[in-house]
């Protein structure tokens, strides 16, 4: 009798857990026609969109990656162009009122314009034009500005540049840099100023 109260509960979760697989394999029909067809249409659905977000993806990767490109070939365009600028730009000398010799604190101009000159374009040729205050005569101001202009060429030489690409002349008074008749003006005006050819 005892073995009875035992197996009798096993035997009834055996059948509450068979009897419905067995029952619905027995009564089952499966889904309908118009089922799997809305079914399969679901899936392929599902299949055209996660391909659509995979080439949305890789459309906005591919046009981000293009933008980055295009941003950084401008500025590494820009940062050439400004090195151009900056290396083209010679600085203007300036000299004491009747005098021609280049002045101490013109000495770090004019060895930067040498390294300019040694290092960029080496094959350019280069004018040093001298110019003076309008004090003084026509004559002796043209004089002056050569001799402003050869001193300018010499130190030039001295540091490296070929004494080939530098061609001097004198404008005198002619051409002012500023227009006046104070020592502010005219120390602006007592220059030479370096032009590539």
């Amino acid at each position: 009798m005892k073995r009875w109260r035992i197996t009798t509960p096993v035997l009834a979760l055996c059948l509450m857990v068979a009897a419905p697989a067995w029952m619905g394999a027995g009564c089952a029909t499966g889904p309908s026609a118009e089922e799997l067809a809305a079914m399969e249409a679901a899936r392929q659905q599902a299949i055209a969109d996660s391909l659509r977000a995979v080439r949305a993806e890789e459309e906005a990767r591919l046009a981000a990656e293009e933008e980055a490109r295009r941003l950084a070939e401008e500025e590494a365009r820009r940062a050439a162009e400004a090195l151009h600028q900056e290396m083209m730009s010679l600085s203007t000398i300036y000299f004491d009122y009747d005098m021609s010799n280049v002045r101490e604190d013109q000495l770090s101009a004019m060895d930067e314009n040498a390294r300019k000159l040694r290092e960029y374009q080496p094959e350019d040729m280069v004018v040093v034009e001298g110019h003076c205050d309008e004090r003084g005569t026509i004559e002796y101001n043209l004089a002056l500005g050569e001799q402003r202009a050869q001193a300018v060429k010499t130190y030039l030489v001295d540091a490296g540049v070929a004494d080939s690409r530098i061609e001097t002349v004198s404008f005198g008074e002619e051409q002012p840099a500023v227009m006046g008749g104070d020592e502010g003006s005219w120390a602006q005006n007592r220059r030479a100023e370096l032009k590539r050819k």
